[in-house]
Order: structure tokens, then sequence, then C-alpha cells
């Protein structure tokens, strides 16, 4: 769980937060122990749950963040609790989704439970609100439907986060969303009623809860969608919709009480996106979304109006939009009456009926066997494998299907196939599949794509890419001294024209540090002191793992 960012706009609830949260025993100092693979470097952030250290994997040499559970969390617990902790915490494991931060693994050593998961760089959604104020509406949206895509993919997964509020939503520099904490809130929210007074209870979680929540009733995809509505209401007005003294005050209002409608509160956005997020915040389940891909729709059509016909937006309503993203019934929803008759016809007619057919379905097979006899392997030319994604009326298009589908190879393959001469999203797309097969092992086809994008005669950006991606390749496959190379006379003079932090994004930025680190421990002293020093002086991003 994440501890909450006192809000100035929301000081009731903030007091009432840290009178709750000085409450909480504190840990001892676990800096430098090791937990499996995991050695603890120092602790970042702090939660009613649990201790969050920054980490280093030592198989991997990468940095992670390591939830390390309060022991006052576990005591009483029963076996079955834990039980079913691990198995949803195993289950969120399996999650891989562009917008959700990645467990890596679960474990226990010597009495310490602890959750091992990607390390996010960046602020999360309450500090962004606290320190810029509600954004603009393109901006808003863009947050909304990464959240949504997170959401669904979780919901498919058959996961409900539980704790969904502007402190889980985690932002990198880039903008992107990471929703963190997926099977954590089970610990405590594991089918009973949610005790509003226990130890390490802040205010965050209350401001954001479902009435069915409160309730202690079962709990389906719903309710993080009416918790993500409350954050959106926060985000586009500077404070949660409800507010009171205590956690059981706030949580009765949820239950009982409206909020402010957001169109009376912010006159200026359009009406449509107030009517999702009302839409969102229903107190009845079942008038909200049915799941977070009708939502994701309606926020990209808004989203997509927004962008090329502005001035329409404010003709949009959720009635109109929603009609158009309803897909069409197929003929086995709609009935067909030929096929329903058949059913009722008596036996004789069934029997002539088969008689007709069964002659020339006989003639049939036999050709068709013929003709789909194994062929002579050293006779059969290989044919060129294509593309089963359908092409989209413009690349950017193509390419936010390919966001949406995250790690399909062939949707990220259909921007650079269908759209060859676009200079935007068609470089974007090569990064994606150069990053994705780097994760999958396969350097080779991961080289093919970083070697087209250090073509990019237009983007100095790309070209570092390409540059950065050949020495990160280099490396992995063991070929220290010429990834050293790389770095030092191709990528660092790039140095002073970019800002390699911020360009070179979060997730390649991490390759080449933990490169640069691999090659050094290699190395020794052959590794150039300037290559470690590809970073310095870019602009520092700030430390947050969700807590």
């Amino acid at each position: 769980m994440t501890e909450p960012t006192p809000n100035s706009s929301n000081a009731s609830s903030s007091k009432n937060e840290e009178s709750i949260s000085t409450s909480l025993p504190e840990l001892q100092d676990l800096s430098n122990l090791v937990l499996g693979d995991f050695r603890l470097l120092r602790r970042i952030g702090s939660g009613g749950m649990a201790e969050v250290f920054l980490a280093e994997q030592i198989s991997l040499k990468r940095n992670v963040a390591i939830k390390v559970l309060r022991s006052e969390m576990l005591k009483g617990s029963d076996d079955v609790l834990l039980k079913r902790f691990e198995q949803e915490a195993k289950s969120a494991a399996t999650l891989n989704h562009k917008n959700i931060v990645q467990v890596y693994a679960i474990g226990e050593e010597n009495g310490i439970h602890y959750i091992a998961q990607e390390y996010v760089s960046g602020m999360n959604l309450s500090e962004f609100i606290s320190r810029k104020g509600p954004p603009s509406v393109a901006v808003a949206l863009k947050l909304m439907v990464q959240v949504a895509g997170a959401i669904q993919a979780a919901s498919e997964a058959g996961i409900v986060h539980r704790d969904i509020k502007p402190e889980n939503i985690l932002l990198t520099r880039k903008g992107e969303v990471k929703v963190a904490d997926f099977g954590l809130a089970q610990l405590t929210q594991s089918g009973k009623r949610v005790n509003l007074t226990q130890v390490g209870m802040t205010m965050g979680t209350p401001l954001y809860m479902s009435p069915e929540q409160v309730n202690g009733k079962p709990l389906d995809v719903r309710s993080d969608i009416y918790s993500f509505g409350v954050s959106c209401y926060h985000l586009l007005t500077g404070k949660p919709p409800f507010h009171g003294e205590t956690a059981m005050s706030v949580a009765v209002k949820h239950l009982n009480e409206s909020a402010v409608p957001l169109a009376k509160t912010r006159p200026d956005l359009p009406k449509v996106l107030c009517q999702i997020i009302e839409r969102m915040m229903e107190k009845e389940p079942a008038k909200r979304y049915s799941d977070a891909l009708a939502l994701d729709k309606d926020l990209r059509t808004v989203a997509k109006t927004l962008k090329k016909k502005p001035d329409e937006v404010k003709q949009l309503s959720l009635t109109k939009i929603s009609a158009s993203n309803q897909p069409e019934k197929s003929n086995a929803q709609k009935g067909d009456s030929k096929i329903d008759r058949f059913f009722f016809w008596n036996r004789k007619r069934h029997l002539m009926f088969f008689l007709i057919i069964a002659i020339p379905l006989a003639g049939l097979s036999a050709t068709a066997g013929w003709f789909l006899r194994p062929r002579n392997p050293f006779e059969t030319i290989p044919q060129e494998k294509t593309n089963t994604v359908s092409k989209l009326k413009t690349p950017q298009d193509q390419y936010l299907s390919a966001q949406y589908l995250v790690n399909d190879e062939q949707a990220w393959r259909a921007v650079i196939q269908y759209f060859p001469e676009d200079q935007l999203y068609k470089p974007r797309a090569i990064e994606q599949l150069g990053i994705l097969y780097i994760r999958r092992k396969r350097f080779d086809d991961a080289l093919e794509m970083y070697q087209q994008l250090e073509q990019h005669q237009i983007d100095k950006t790309s070209r570092a890419k390409g540059i950065a991606g050949r020495a990160v390749i280099a490396s992995l496959q063991n070929d220290h001294k010429r990834s050293q190379k790389i770095i030092v006379s191709e990528l660092l003079p790039l140095k002073s024209e970019l800002d390699m932090r911020t360009d070179l994004g979060s997730e390649l930025g991490q390759y080449v540090s933990e490169t640069i680190r691999r090659n050094r421990k290699v190395l020794g002293d052959e590794v150039k002191k300037g290559s470690e020093d590809l970073f310095q002086n870019d602009s520092k991003p700030i430390d947050n793992t969700g807590m």
C-alpha cells in the first residue's frame, strides 16, 4: 500500500492521517540485509502495511523495490490468510502489462515476508496533483486511459485491486502510468468487513472505497472502477469528493451521500467527461461500467475527438458515445429463425436433408484430402508471414492500438509495415519491439531493431536509443569490451546534445545503467569513468515506489 501525500486542499484528512500514521510502530533498519536474491540498500518509503526498500537483485544486477510486510500485520493471522495472500500475490506476479508495476517475486526469510517488484522512478498521482494542480483535459484523459487499461488487464486475470487511489497510481518522467500494489490489499481485505479503526488504516483508503467494499460485500472489477472514478474526481478538482474527521465518517458518506456534481465544480470540463466519471461513481455496481474495457473505449473516444475535432467535444454525450462503442450483435446473439426452425423438423425431413448433402460432401472430402495431403518439404516454397493485425486509418491509431495490446509483436510490427514512411510512430514502434525482444532474450532480433533506430537521420533521440540498444545487447551477449566501447565512443559524445535520463526512456535507460554496472564488474579498471557519468548532471528524477 502507499502512504498518502498530505494535500493542502484537504487539511482535515491530512491531519487525521498524520495522527493515525504516527501510531505505527517503527520497523528495524533492514539496510544491507539479504532476502533471497535481493540485497536491501536503503529505506525509501513507509506505509500502513509495509516498509519499502530500494534493493539490488543480485543475479540480474538491477534495482528493484522490496516491500517488507509489517510484522504486526501478520500477528494473529492464520495460515489460511497467509496462503490466500501468497496466492493472490503470485497471481499479480503473472500480470504483464505496460501500466502495471511488475511483481517479480514474493518470499519469506527468517519470518520476514516480502514482495519484490519493479522499481519506478517518478512521482505518484497524489504528489502530481499536490504540486501541479488539476491537469488539462488532454493530459487527464491520457492518464485515465492508461489506468483503465491496467484495471482491465488485471480483471481479465481474475484480480481485483481493492485499493485504487492516487497514491497507488505512479507516473514516470515520460508521463507513463504504472498502477502499483495489485494483490497487496488482499492481506487486510480478504472478504471481511473493513476495520476502519485498525492500525495502519490511513485516510487514503476510505477516501476512495466503494460502498460495497465498506459493507464487506463481495468485490469485482466494478469496485475498482468506483475507486478509480473517485480518483479521477480528485484529479480534476484537486480534492476527493468526500471529507470527514474520521475514516468511518468518510466511509459512511460513500454509502449515503452524493458527491457535488463534477460539472458544477468544473463547468469548463466537457459534459461527456463529467458523465463518464459520474457513471464510474454510481453507488450501485449495476449502474457503473460493467468492465474497464467499456470505460476505456469511451475515454478513447473522447480523447480522439478532443484531438481531432475539439469543437465537437462539447456536443458529445455519454449516451451517444456508448451507443457508438457497442459491438454489433453476432448472428448467434440476434438469433436465426431458419436455424431455430431446423430443430423442429420431423425425423423424416431430417433424414432426407442429410441424404441430400451426404453424397456431395463425400466427394468434396476426397478432393480436399488430395489437396491437403502433406507436401514434400523439399518442394515447399516458404511463404512470407503476413501480419494478422488490421490496418487502421492513421499511424497514431495503429500505435495506440499496439500500446493497448502491449506485448503483441504483430501489433508493433503493424505500425512499421503499414506506415513505413511515418517519422514519429514508426521509430517508437521499432523501439518497443527492441525492448520486447530483449525481455524475451531474442537478442539478434533486438539488435536488428536498434540498428534500424540508429539509422534514423531526423531524430537524434532515436539514433541515441539505437546506439544504447546495441551496447546493452553486446553486454547481454557477454561481449563486454565491445559494449563498453560503444558506450564510451558512440553514446557518451551525444550527452551534450541530449538529456540521457529522459531521452532514453525509463526502461532502456535502466538497461543501460545495468549494462554499465555489469561491464564494470567484468572489466574492472578497463571501464573508463566517463561511462559512469553518462547520466550525471541530467535532471534527477524523484524516487518513488508507490508508498
